[in-house]
Order: C-alpha cells, then sequence, then structure tokens
C-alpha cells in the first residue's frame, strides 16, 4: 500500500512540476482566458501528453499565437532563401584552411555530407542541423515536427486563427541576424571542438524543461565564459527586446479572443519574461493545473 501511496505522490509531483510549462491568462475585464505555453527545441510530442490541461486549454482558445506563422508558403520561401550567405561568401572564407579541413570531417561524420555541400548556408543553419543530427544519435530523438508549429498545423485543421507575433523580416533577423557571419562561423567552429559539452548541455537543458524548471533555462542562457555563450546583447535582442515588443500586441489579442500562445520557453521566465510583464501589466497569471 505504501508502494502505491509513493508512486501517487512522485506522479503527482511531476504533474505539478511539468504544469509550470503551462500558464493561465486572466483579469483585466478579459471574457475568455488565454493561455502562455513555453515550448523547447527537441521535446517529442508525446510529452505533451504528460502536461496537465494543455489540450484542454488549446481546445478551449479559438486563436493560436506563436512567434511567427509557420505554414506560410511565401514566408518558408524567404526564409530558405535567407539561410544563403551572400554570393561572394562562403564557409571556405570564415575558416581557416585546418578549421575547414576539421569541420569538414565532423560533418561528414555525424551528419552524412561534407561542408563544401553546405558551404554557402549561414554557419547558424549548419550548426543548427549539425546539433539536431549529434542529438538524435545520441538520444535516439526522431520527431520532425517541433511543438510550437504542431498546434499549429492542428489549428488550420481546426479553422482556428493563426497569427505570428514576429514579422518574417524581425524572424529572419533572429534566426541569421544574431551577430556577424565570422561569429557565427567561430561560434560553429567552437561547437564542433567541444561537441561533448554542447551534447551535455542540450541534455541538461531538456531535462530542466521537462521538470518546469524555466527560471534555470534563463540563468543557463544568460552564462557567460566561452565563444558559444550568448553576448548580453545578443539576449537582449534575442530574448528581452521581443518580449517588450510581444506584449505591445498581446493585449488585443486578448481581448478579441482566448488564445493560446506558444513560444519557447526562455521567453516565460526571469525578470523579464513573460509572465513577470503580463502581471506587471495587470494580468492576473498563474499555473494551469
Amino acid at each position: 500500500m505504501k508502494k502505491y501511496i509513493l508512486l501517487s505522490l512522485l506522479l503527482f509531483l511531476s504533474y505539478t512540476i511539468q504544469a509550470q510549462l503551462l500558464w493561465k491568462i486572466t483579469g483585466k475585464g478579459l471574457k475568455h482566458p488565454s493561455y502562455l505555453f513555453g515550448t523547447h527545441q527537441f521535446i517529442s510530442l508525446q510529452f505533451l501528453d504528460s502536461v496537465p490541461g494543455l489540450y484542454k486549454a488549446f481546445n478551449s482558445c479559438n486563436t493560436v499565437v506563436g512567434e511567427m506563422v509557420f505554414n506560410n508558403v511565401d514566408a518558408t520561401a524567404k526564409i530558405q532563401q535567407a539561410a544563403i550567405m551572400p554570393k561572394h561568401i562562403n564557409m571556405s572564407d570564415l575558416l581557416s584552411s585546418d578549421d575547414y579541413k576539421f569541420v569538414d570531417l565532423e560533418l561528414k561524420s555525424v551528419m552524412k555530407i561534407g561542408l563544401k555541400k553546405v558551404s554557402i548556408m549561414n554557419p547558424s543553419l549548419i550548426l543548427s542541423l549539425y546539433k539536431l543530427e549529434l542529438f538524435k544519435k545520441a538520444t535516439g530523438f526522431s520527431d520532425d515536427v517541433e511543438s510550437d508549429s504542431y498546434f499549429q498545423l492542428v489549428a488550420a485543421e481546426k479553422d482556428k486563427k493563426i497569427i505570428g507575433l514576429d514579422s518574417i523580416d524581425q524572424h529572419i533577423g533572429i534566426l541569421y541576424g544574431n551577430g556577424s557571419l565570422q561569429r557565427q562561423a567561430d561560434i560553429l567552429l567552437e561547437s564542433i571542438h567541444h561537441k561533448d559539452s554542447v551534447l551535455n548541455e542540450m541534455i541538461h537543458l531538456n531535462k530542466l524543461y521537462k521538470a518546469g524548471k524555466i527560471d534555470e533555462l534563463v540563468k543557463i542562457a544568460n552564462r557567460k565564459g566561452n565563444v558559444t555563450s550568448m553576448t548580453e546583447e545578443e539576449y537582449i535582442k534575442l530574448v528581452d527586446n521581443r518580449n517588450e515588443d510581444w506584449l505591445t500586441k498581446l493585449p488585443a489579442l486578448f481581448k478579441e479572443s482566448g488564445c493560446f500562445v506558444t513560444v519557447d520557453a526562455l521567453h516565460l521566465g526571469g525578470k523579464n519574461g513573460l509572465i513577470k510583464l503580463l502581471e506587471k501589466a495587470g494580468y492576473k497569471v498563474k499555473v494551469e493545473e
């Protein structure tokens, strides 16, 4: 009997922790509650089943709000075009001969494709593809659909309104404009040199996310000390400034209808996170149970 009581308690604590990823927004005369859900890279869609109240919250809302609209053909084409570096630049211009050979061998080992094949791509995109394959090989992760785009796909099937908080140009700047091409190439090189540390951090971040420890995610993102860390300026551009911009758009959306908002969990926590900013704006924001 004690065994079952302990098991039930552990399950209860697990659900309570995971619920910190989903927040209910009320107050300020809103006729319908809205919800804020933090997403994360490399999380299987199966994990969503373990977040209490998630699907109920999603189904109760008429509008799904994301960082950008993913199922937009024109936006996809524009982002793909932006992923290609200027015609007069490729990776051989950003890496020394020895570094180029080193990166080339590692990409062939992990991605089964050499640097020559992707040398016109933005270094940030190459790194994203490399990290994804590295993570897949180490953990068996296999989902091709990320949770934020998943909710938009389901929303489209259910004829819900889909709204992006960032414009296409803003999102392109976030994906490929955070730092010079040379800095991005340096980060790619350093990440490959320290791939074990990079992989361990990805696994650690996933564990923190699944435990609902969003403030810990923010602390790690703000950690300094190596070339792969975001500078303070880069973090402000990527997270803080966007949070403030989104707070100029969300109130009107909340007033119009119940919204299910999905953004990277990094935007939720910390003193400049959406939770704190929404509370300062007069909303009641609490963990959905």
